[in-house]
């Protein structure tokens, strides 16, 4: 038996359970699934055995954690405590017996969640949690009024329905009419305030301040988007994220951070635009080879260029950012710092060795560096399992196991090369890029961090990549389905995250420019096409209804059928009769049983709260039809 306790109650926990979904990565660990399962247990006692705790008693504890939560505020730490106190409210007020006020509390704190899901989510799942808040909690409301006036009077099917659609006008008007606002209302493209950012915990990915030999094959293994690119690219594209040049035990790191001139001028040049998400980190990943930023947008601070022709941010990189970037296919030629030939104390003889004997004979730079190409082509191969070993990775990897992944390959490179005599250092970033054809702009994930070796030779940085050529298994798990997906998350960047000011004005231009050029003949032209399309939508409404209003089974529309087949037989109209003389006029008649069966059913359904049954309406049609 459906009432409207039960109803408001179910979709009062419905918008309560999408708050808890939306703070899940925002509350406190610790609190999160306990608060969760009390949750479900209030749920459960709702709805079968009803036994409630003290409100004093709820209320009590209900004070006691939020003093509590408040206690853990810190300027580093200022939305978890409000996050977990607002998820014990939620389960507090669970656990009581509930009135039309408990519920129109429990909505509201479902809505505070959502706002408190605005500081840190700004991708498209935000969007997702939004619309269901709004159209159930809409739903939910008008149902809780309901309660309020009805209590626990039974509902009819019929009735739930009629009503759960007009709940969802409202919610449907606002969604509409939030899209002119959207479009009118001024914007900048970072918070004014933004005291409530993530310092921590973002990304995981190929982004990195280090290189440890071992690492990267752990990245290739997920397949997490970093940055979405548009534009055109190359066919294999390397994307730069940092320079090494100094290898501590198995980490290679960077030593040199001072700035590097940018405005360089080269031929074949390629323009692309990046949306990199939330790293937390300050890397700016480029196409190689990187000439000079065009547009930044969503920066906190400025972007420098340091040694080794990569970019950082001034600050982490806390909300996704989006930049316009020049790059070449000609390789930098900034002089060669010493330390590009440091090789480490502890080097094992037999590296030293090899590059002896590869190096032997060849005069070159070019002939040595064909040399060590060479011999990387020959028994090695890539992978990502790692068998175990002792003593030198290196070492292991170029004369027992020969297999490994990019930094084993790049490492044993720059240290031949070092040795050899060839400036060299070792970059780290992404190689390759997935076309989204969905969205035409090309992804680029974890699974493609990459590190590769640049030697100065002749006066420029050659591009030294010995890891035989492979695609990850991550990469090949990406589905259709995982590009729909992302083509709607880029969607969800490009026309509302990154909707910004300048794009806003842009469009009102348009607007202007479209408006004035519009001549009297045209403006006539239209309105006569609108009037065109008016009268036919209006046809085919109408059309609709009066099929809908013909064909569906109802008591009014079997009053009027029967009406319709009384007039047929008797040649006079019955429209203006009442129903009573209805039945006066038919008195006698061999179909008066069939009339009086069909009149009494309508009068019923007019003026009776018992209603129809659908066996008594079925039962009327079939001896409407024996009426001949």
């Amino acid at each position: 038996m459906l009432t409207p306790e039960k109803i408001s109650l179910t979709l009062t926990y419905l918008v309560s359970l999408g708050a808890f979904l939306s703070l899940k990565d925002i509350a406190s660990d610790v609190f999160f699934l306990p608060f969760l399962f009390m949750f479900f247990l209030g749920f459960i006692n709702d709805f079968r055995f009803r036994s409630y705790l003290p409100r004093w008693l709820l209320n009590t504890g209900g004070i006691l954690f939020s003093l509590l939560a408040l206690s853990q505020l810190s300027l580093e730490n200022l939305i978890q405590p409000f996050a977990d106190m607002l998820l014990f409210l939620l389960v507090i007020k669970s656990l009581e017996e509930k009135k039309p006020r408990d519920l129109y509390q429990m909505l509201l704190l479902s809505l505070f969640g959502v706002a408190i899901t605005t500081t840190f989510r700004f991708d498209i799942s935000f969007l997702a949690f939004f619309l269901y808040e709004l159209f159930l909690g809409s739903v939910a409301f008008t149902f809780i009024n309901l309660q309020a006036n009805l209590r626990n009077v039974p509902l009819s099917g019929e009735f739930v329905r009629r009503y759960l659609l007009f709940s969802l006008v409202f919610p449907l008007i606002v969604a509409i009419l939030s899209v002119p606002f959207f479009l009118i209302l001024p914007r900048t493209h970072t918070p004014l305030i933004d005291i409530f950012t993530k310092k921590e915990g973002g990304l995981v990915s190929g982004i990195s301040d280090e290189v440890e030999i071992g690492k990267v094959g752990e990245i290739q293994e997920d397949n997490t988007v970093v940055m979405r690119v548009y534009g055109k690219i190359p066919a294999n594209p390397y994307w730069r994220v940092s320079v090494f040049d100094t290898l501590l035990g198995r980490r290679w790191i960077k030593t040199l951070e001072f700035l590097e001139k940018e405005e360089r001028v080269y031929d074949s040049l390629y323009t692309y635009t990046v949306i990199l998400e939330p790293t937390f980190d300050t890397f700016v990943p480029v196409l190689d080879y990187p000439v000079r930023p065009v547009k930044l947008e969503g920066f906190k601070g400025k972007i420098i260029r340091l040694k080794g022709g990569f970019y950082e941010s001034e600050e982490p990189i806390s909300r996704p950012v989006r930049y316009t970037f020049i790059s070449t296919a000609l390789p930098p030629d900034d002089p060669a710092d010493p330390v590009y030939l440091v090789v480490p104390e502890d080097i094992p003889e037999s590296i030293a060795e090899l590059s002896r004997r590869l190096s032997e004979g060849k005069k070159t730079p070019e002939e040595k560096l064909k040399s060590v190409v060479d011999f990387f082509g020959k028994g090695f191969s890539y992978t990502l399992k790692l068998e175990s070993y002792e003593g030198d990775p290196l070492e292991h990897f170029l004369f027992r196991s020969k297999k490994g992944n990019c930094e084993y390959f790049a490492s044993a490179t720059a240290l031949l090369l070092r040795l050899m005599g060839i400036p060299s250092r070792v970059v780290g970033g992404f190689k390759g890029a997935l076309k989204n054809r969905y969205g035409n702009y090309y992804i680029i994930t974890n699974s493609m961090a990459h590190v590769w070796v640049e030697a100065y030779i002749n006066g420029k940085w050659v591009r030294v990549d010995a890891t035989p050529p492979y695609i990850t298994p991550a990469v090949r798990r990406i589905s259709k389905l995982d590009l729909i997906r992302d083509a709607i998350i880029s969607f969800w960047y490009e026309n509302v995250v990154d909707f910004s000011a300048q794009k806003q004005a842009g469009l009102f231009r348009e607007i202007v420019k479209g408006v004035r050029s519009i001549s009297l003949q045209d403006l006539k032209g239209l309105v006569k096409k609108m009037l065109i399309i008016l009268l036919v939508s209006s046809v085919l409404i109408l059309s609709v209804r009066f099929y809908i209003l013909r064909l569906k089974k109802s008591p009014v529309n079997l009053y009027r059928a029967l009406l319709r087949r009384l007039e047929r037989l008797e040649g006079r109209s019955f429209r203006e009769m009442l129903p009573e003389d209805i039945l006066k006029q038919t008195e006698g008649k061999d179909y008066y049983g069939i009339v009086k069966f069909i009149v009494r059913l309508y009068q019923r359904h007019r003026f009776s709260k018992e209603g129809v049954r659908r066996e008594e309406l079925e039962e009327g049609y079939g001896l409407l039809r024996k009426i001949h």
